[in-house]
């Protein structure tokens, strides 16, 4: 996962693509290698799922959270901390930033176009293949089209996160990471990595590409159980 390293590592996906615990536990394992690492909080779309939330409990284990004051910490209003382009255009350091998923939330990246050195930075499209519009190839592809559109960034990698919460079983990671190495290969974009649960992963080596072991840092204000799916052969189906 670390080989490509750049400094700065963006991650966008849409609602209950798991972006936010992905770009979280990314900040961990460069934060437990002893790098230096920076979260950025630049999701002005999900009032439930923000890095934010957190800050206090990152802080305690050592990694800096850039996000809006205090004050302003549940306002709607897309309300940017001038610290967002320290982290950009510094040189010491890597940054964690994760951006609102579909076209509204990422539009707010196109703000930072100017701020992005090509190839010193990796937009990462989190796909998770239990979710209604990223289902199959189809599906991931348009998503990265409205998304690359909207912020004038282009996706440079995908990551596969496959996942139903706590009741997500091998067979379920396995099955999405092949929709997404499929619709890679139709993009012409690697995946960088996939993510699964920290007690998975050990068993997920066979997917051909690293695994992130996430531990949870974000809570979901509902209980689980809100959809079905059925693993199958013919890979996953989505119940509503």
């Amino acid at each position: 996962m670390l080989n490509e390293m750049r400094r700065i590592n963006i991650f966008t996906g849409n609602f209950g693509s798991g972006k936010t615990e992905i770009a979280l536990n990314f900040a961990m394992e460069l934060h437990r290698q002893g790098r230096e690492v920076t979260v950025v909080d630049l999701d002005i779309i999900n009032p439930y799922f923000r890095t934010r939330v957190v800050k206090d409990r990152l802080a305690a284990l050592g990694v800096d959270v850039v996000c809006p004051d205090r004050r302003l910490m549940n306002a709607d209003l897309p309300a940017l901390s001038p610290a967002i382009r320290g982290v950009l255009e510094g040189n010491r350091g890597y940054g964690a930033i994760d951006v609102g998923g579909d076209e509204i939330g990422t539009t707010v990246l196109g703000r930072f176009r100017n701020n992005l050195t090509a190839g010193a930075f990796h937009l990462f499209l989190v796909v998770n293949t239990c979710r209604p519009f990223t289902r199959d190839v189809e599906g991931i592809i348009r998503q990265m089209d409205g998304i690359e559109r909207a912020a004038r960034v282009k996706v440079t990698a995908l990551v596969s996160n496959t996942n139903l919460g706590p009741g997500t079983g091998l067979e379920t990671v396995r099955a999405g990471h092949r929709i997404v190495a499929g619709a890679a290969a139709e993009l012409g974009l690697p995946v960088a990595f996939a993510g699964a649960r920290r007690e998975l992963a050990p068993s997920l080596q066979d997917l051909g590409v690293p695994v992130l072991p996430l531990d949870f840092y974000m809570k979901p204000p509902w209980p689980n159980g809100d959809f079905l799916i059925e693993t199958t052969e013919e890979g996953i189906i989505w119940q509503e």
